[in-house]
């Protein structure tokens, strides 16, 4: 399967689909080095995500900026950013622990509950990662070459000769390119254990907090490297991971091991919500392209299709205190759903801006982000 294309940056302004990406220097300048810079606008600006942090509110978008708002919403902070690059997504684990993630392959750290941030990872180092493990592949496929002893053992390693030189070779392409890999969403089970997924398949895990990382995309059944665009978890056992092409990842052991799971739609999501229902399995809403959204009341064993009325796109949701789950997207759509995702009520506001992600921050009152910011909504 020939490697898909990421669209420009115009159509993260106005599609906002996370996925894709920006040139990672312009003039000279290493935007992995520049730091956020300072503005009154920083919550008026594109923002892609939004937790809340104990009682604090945290958003994440273009240009690092990071606003948190410790009076629910009414005033909003910059934050101190060490890099200038689209920050796509942000989870905090504990009120003052929290990542966030972006372009460039960048993760940062914030132990003040979103003040300030320091840089714990990015692309160069994913890019070595990669290559080292592109020529592990490729030397393993040599010996079982070499070791071949009839016909059909020999077709195999040379089919997998083949296919480890192809990706030793952009391995190589890639390093030289630069850390031009965005990542899409971050989830962690605790402030030790989390997940990182983000284009190309890349998968990332650590143990301890982000002081070390490691590539495990091998662990996911992913053999072209579709992107991953969302994770999410009920309880930290039972994870979830979806992307392109209709693709669905489950893991039933904290991330160890994962399975592809089959889903009636080819493609791509690029939200995903993870609840629990009254009989303790898990339920999982995931949504993407052209108002598709489908949900699962049996862990993904089996889907349904919920009713959009729409052709907008689906980048973000949230599930309330109260059990109902809200869907954000293109064309200031709004989906409300207050039977665990059976059926949508659907509204359009005023403004008709797109929105990628929505968080409720008090009771009945939710805030979204996007295309031109924060915005608010209250419950009926």
């Amino acid at each position: 399967m020939q490697r898909k294309k990421l669209f420009n940056s115009c159509c993260v302004l106005l599609m906002l689909i996370c996925v894709f990406i920006v040139a990672p220097t312009q003039a000279g300048i290493d935007f992995l080095d520049a730091p956020a810079q300072e503005t009154s606008r920083a919550s008026k600006s594109l923002l892609l995500d939004v937790v809340k942090a104990g009682d604090r509110l945290v958003a994440v978008g273009e240009r690092g900026h990071i606003v948190y708002s410790h009076d629910g919403g009414d005033d909003w902070l910059q934050a101190e950013v060490p890099v200038y690059v689209t920050l796509t997504a942000v989870h905090f684990p504990t009120p003052l622990k929290g990542w966030s993630v972006g372009h460039d392959g960048v993760v940062l750290s914030s132990t003040d509950g979103g003040k300030t941030w320091a840089k714990q990872l990015d692309g160069y180092f994913i890019n070595e990662q990669v290559l080292a493990q592109a020529q592990a592949r490729y030397e393993a496929a040599e010996a079982m070459l070499d070791s071949a002893s009839d016909d059909e053992e020999l077709e195999e390693a040379e089919f997998q000769l083949d296919e480890a030189s192809f990706a030793l070779d952009n391995a190589k392409e890639d390093l030289e390119t630069g850390p031009a890999k965005p990542l899409l969403d971050v989830w962690f089970r605790n402030e030790y254990e989390g997940f990182v997924v983000g284009s190309y398949g890349i998968f990332l895990y650590t143990a301890d907090g982000g002081k070390s990382w490691q590539l495990v995309s091998e662990r996911l059944n992913n053999p072209y490297g579709l992107h991953l665009n969302a994770i999410d978890s009920y309880d930290g056992e039972a994870i979830y991971i979806a992307g392109e092409a209709g693709s669905l990842h489950r893991s039933t052991d904290g991330g160890k091991s994962w399975e592809l799971l089959p889903t009636p739609y080819d493609g791509s999501y690029f939200g995903l919500i993870v609840s629990r229902i009254e009989n303790g399995t898990e339920k999982i809403l995931t949504f993407g392209l052209r108002g598709n959204l489908y949900a699962s009341d049996d862990a993904g064993e089996t889907w349904h299709r919920a009713e959009t009325q729409t052709q907008a796109s689906f980048f973000g949701g949230t599930t309330t205190e109260d059990g109902r789950l809200f869907v954000v997207g293109g064309d200031g759509k709004v989906l409300s759903s207050v039977d665990g995702g059976h059926k949508f009520s659907s509204a359009t506001r005023k403004d008709r801006l797109p929105n990628s992600a929505i968080v409720e921050f008090d009771k009945n009152e939710l805030v979204l982000v996007g295309y031109g910011g924060v915005r608010y909504m209250k419950i009926e």
